[in-house]
């Protein structure tokens, strides 16, 4: 047949069927759809893998957070007690020197108070010779003790101090290791005397005055003498 068909002496031109144009809209949706699923489905599978446990998200988070300890206290074994100081150790105590009793002249006795006398048996001017490191021979001052021990009992004299000053600002003396010098030692009995030997530089031109202290023992008071030298 042609595409022209004479009906009733007029010419019809034949249409297209409308059902192509349906056909072309059915596929275009189908292929919408199939797309949307494969997104939907991508979506899921990518969630799915953010939230699996122990996964790079979760250790992400644990890494980040740093872990809080508590340090243990000194002196404690309980984690969370406070920490205490170490106590300070107490001060050391310094002990007093004995007080002295009166000054008596260079040429007399003088009592410690417990039995124990003792007086300055002699004081000589030499020439000192050091002996040993920090020793300096020169001028000085050799005294002899006498001790006498009044009391009942033995007496210890290996603690025996004899010290010397001179001049009116009362300068300590440097004992002076000479060779001549005999100091006490041993011990001494009830009613018996003994004699120590002590050598101590002096200057020449500073010997107006002089002050020698002994003491016998340990806490025991100062025996103290004074007088010219010179």
């Amino acid at each position: 047949m042609s595409d022209i068909e004479e009906r009733g002496g007029t010419a019809v031109e034949e249409r297209p069927s409308p059902a192509a144009p349906s056909s072309r809209r059915r596929l275009l949706l189908a292929l919408a759809a199939v797309v949307l699923v494969a997104l939907v489905a991508v979506s899921v599978l990518v969630r799915g893998d953010d939230e699996e446990p122990g996964g790079s998200a979760a250790a992400a988070t644990q890494s980040s957070t740093p872990a809080t300890e508590t340090e243990p206290s000194l002196g404690s074994t309980d984690p969370g007690a406070q920490a205490t100081p170490p106590a300070e150790d107490p001060q050391p105590v310094v002990d007093e020197l004995p007080p002295s009793q009166p000054a008596v002249p260079l040429d007399q006795p003088a009592a410690a108070g417990d039995g124990i006398t003792a007086s300055v048996a002699s004081v000589e001017a030499i020439d000192g010779t050091g002996q040993g490191r920090g020793n300096v021979s020169g001028p000085a001052l050799r005294v002899t003790v006498r001790i006498t021990n009044g009391t009942d009992d033995t007496a210890d004299l290996g603690g025996v101090a004899v010290d010397l000053t001179h001049g009116s600002d009362a300068v300590p003396a440097s004992p002076l290791d000479d060779p001549s010098q005999a100091p006490f030692s041993g011990s001494l009995e009830p009613g018996d005397s003994a004699e120590g030997v002590y050598v101590f530089s002096v200057p020449r031109d500073d010997r107006d005055t002089v002050t020698v202290s002994v003491g016998h023992r340990a806490g025991a008071p100062f025996m103290v003498f004074t007088g010219s030298a010179g």
